[in-house]
């Protein structure tokens, strides 16, 4: 995915909005990231190396509402698509739009992995994405500043960028590394040309394994997500899902920047329904506590008799 970048601007309005602009201007800086929950069940959307590796193809539409309690709060939709094509090839897609105000953003990116044996029974899979998408800046969502002139006007502008990735696995085990917004585009103009207004480079690291129990029909999944940028510290997603029998899930997770995630699936035929709520511990989770994430996935059941599914990964168990 793109994640934008935004500067800066005094504003005079009630309390409530200045805490919130606050909040903004500070999630801007450190992350420039959706705090996206889906991840944990499409990790596509944080490394392009996740395309085609799923034991399955699928179409996923998700959409988020974060910081509920605010009147202008961040919402976030994306519809994706990954496919393998055989046991060396997979493709992708995701289609987003994230808006937060008087900023949003909207793009496609596109993905393809190249997947190879590497020993014993793990896998590398290999992953670019091209990220064509529009910005655009409001100025009448704003309220007039003599200071930042620059910001009274209207912006809208057409670029690109792209992310790569790296992912090692087999039907048990997977890690991955990744880095999104490779180029650093640049969005609108900035007042300052020592600190232009553009897209920062993210760091991501992702480990977790995935086991399930014949026997008993449940099985268990763990993740940790590590994401970095340059404006923000290190921060740390630690993630547990529950699988009963391929039918119902349940989530828990911890993010080091005091948030707490609770989550549950349900499928139904070759539907997956997920829905996954942020409780934020921090500063801002005094005026607005959660934030509320709604995923539908409809998985396309017929395999491709190439490809030996021992060795991918069933991203949707």
């Amino acid at each position: 995915m793109l994640y934008i970048f935004k500067n800066s601007f005094r504003i005079n309005l009630n309390i409530k909005t200045i805490v919130f602009f606050y909040f903004i201007f500070s999630y801007s800086f450190s992350q420039q990231t959706p705090l996206y929950s889906q991840y944990i069940y499409n990790p596509l959307v944080v490394n392009p190396a996740f395309a085609g590796v799923s034991k399955s193809s699928f179409f996923s539409i998700s959409t988020r509402s974060q910081w509920l309690g605010f009147s202008e709060g961040i919402t976030t939709s994306t519809f994706s698509a990954n496919y393998p094509l055989n046991e060396t090839h997979g493709l992708a897609g995701v289609l987003f739009k994230d808006n937060t105000g008087a900023i949003s953003i909207t793009g496609l990116e596109i993905d393809y992995a190249f997947k190879f044996p590497a020993f014993l029974d793990y896998n590398i899979s290999l992953g670019l994405a091209f990220v064509p998408y529009q910005y655009m800046y409001d100025a009448n969502m704003v309220v007039s500043n003599s200071y930042d002139p620059i910001l009274d006007l209207s912006e809208k502008k057409t670029s690109f960028d792209s992310n790569v990735g790296l992912l090692i696995y087999n039907d048990f085990l997977f890690a991955g590394f990744s880095v999104l917004n490779l180029i650093e585009s640049s969005v609108i103009e900035s007042l300052d040309s020592n600190d232009p207004n553009q897209l920062k480079r993210h760091y991501f690291g992702f480990i977790g394994y995935n086991y399930f129990n014949q026997n008993s029909k449940v099985g268990l999944e763990q993740t940790l997500l590590m994401r970095n940028t340059s404006y923000s510290n290190v921060q740390f997603d630690f993630n547990i899902k529950t699988n009963f029998n391929d039918v119902f899930w349940l989530m828990c997770g911890y993010r080091t920047n005091k948030e707490l995630l609770a989550g549950v699936g349900l499928k139904y035929g070759s539907f997956l329904i997920m829905y996954t709520v942020d409780f934020n511990q921090g500063d801002i989770g005094f005026y607005s506590n959660s934030s509320h994430e709604f995923g539908l996935i409809f998985s396309i059941g017929k395999k491709n008799d190439n490809i030996d599914w021992k060795k991918n990964i069933n991203l949707l168990d």
